[in-house]
């Protein structure tokens, strides 16, 4: 879109589509008047700029030599951001599972670590669109076009 690929055009774009969806997620907390402290909610803002940083760094390996094929942005940054998730979901299930519960009260805690890794997994895949969109993808986006080819 931007004619070369950039590196820091993809991790500024991802890292503020992360910074959105933690936003997002800090508004939804205060507007369900959830019981959640500072700490955890920061660390959540947090959390989605550090998936977004990831993403961009993931883009740029879309090879898979076992399978010697090529992986998409997209599906790479979903994998991602869901095996993320997932560790988060497992280190600190007890702050996640109390805002889920805040939000589906019925839910049992292993089905909102899935949805917890699903909301990951979208996250990652919408993240590596746009990155893709306005950085580039590939060993290409790493290249240093200030010197002379």
């Amino acid at each position: 879109m931007f004619g070369k690929p950039s590196l820091f055009r993809r991790g500024v774009t991802a890292k503020l589509f992360g910074l959105a969806f933690g936003l997002l997620c800090l508004y939804l907390i205060s507007w369900l008047n959830l019981n959640v402290s500072f700490v955890v909610q920061f660390g959540l803002l947090l959390w989605c700029v550090t998936l977004g940083g990831l993403v961009a760094l993931i883009g740029l390996i879309n090879y898979h030599p076992l399978l010697k094929a090529s992986m998409p942005s997209w599906f790479s940054g979903g994998y991602v951001c869901g095996w993320m998730n997932l560790l988060l979901w497992l280190i600190s299930g007890d702050s996640l599972t109390s805002i889920g519960q805040g939000i589906f009260p019925t839910l049992g805690s292993l089905f909102l670590g899935i949805g917890f890794v699903v909301i990951g997994v979208l996250f990652g895949i919408i993240a590596g669109f746009f990155a893709k969109l306005f950085g580039g993808e590939g060993p290409d986006a790493a290249r240093d076009y200030s010197k002379n080819p």
